[in-house]
């Protein structure tokens, strides 16, 4: 009986001291079913038309051209790399809390997220030629370089709010964009331009 007495404080302050769990991972949202009927647009024009427009609006809204290949159908254009403190995937998954702590983390530039978009085109000749189908998709891509940073963690066998060194490896995120909208405002500005190159009652 008394050595129960003397061991039930030490259990107790042993089962407090343990680690929670980590807390899972929020899923990423899945690609939606219906993609590629809003990443798609057939232009009732010939191939040379919508490929010069395609590629006269990419350069008018700021997208630089990394390859055109015309006798393929592809055009690979990207945007200029911005910093940001969160990555592509880091918007879409993280809790508000673990934002702010991660912005905290990324507060020096040298420490932040390269990021940039890509786009891929691909325009082929359609209905025997007097249309064009033509098929986009956008992604959001991000770089993170090896980073050292401190924070204060919680244990089991140190004092509340010890500070850690944490040294973390390099990182890449790339997610693909599935707003109809972006791929709308895309394709409503090369047939504006296809009518702008054909004249009048195009």
């Amino acid at each position: 009986m008394h050595r129960f007495i003397y061991l039930a404080p030490l259990l107790v302050m042993l089962a407090g001291c343990q680690t929670p769990p980590p807390k899972p991972a929020l899923p990423r949202s899945a690609l939606p079913p219906d993609r590629a009927a809003f990443q798609t647009m057939i232009y009732t024009s010939k191939l040379d038309i919508v490929f010069s427009a395609t590629i006269a609006v990419l350069q008018d809204i700021g997208w630089r051209l990394d390859s055109v290949d015309k006798a393929a159908g592809l055009i690979r254009a990207t945007t200029a790399h911005k910093t940001e403190a969160l990555g592509p995937d880091d918007e879409r998954e993280l809790d508000l809390q673990t934002r702010r702590e991660t912005v905290k983390h990324h507060a020096d530039v040298t420490q932040k997220w390269s990021r940039w978009q890509e786009l891929v085109i691909h325009t082929e000749p359609w209905d025997g030629g007097a249309h064009t189908r033509q098929r986009s998709v956008m992604t959001l891509r991000g770089t993170l370089p090896a980073m050292s940073y401190h924070v204060e963690q919680d244990g089991a066998w140190y004092r509340r709010g010890r500070d850690i060194l944490i040294h973390a490896p390099p990182e890449e995120q790339s997610v693909e964009v599935t707003m109809p909208e972006a791929y709308r405002d895309l394709f409503e500005r090369t047939e504006k331009a296809m009518r702008q190159r054909q004249g009048p009652g195009a």
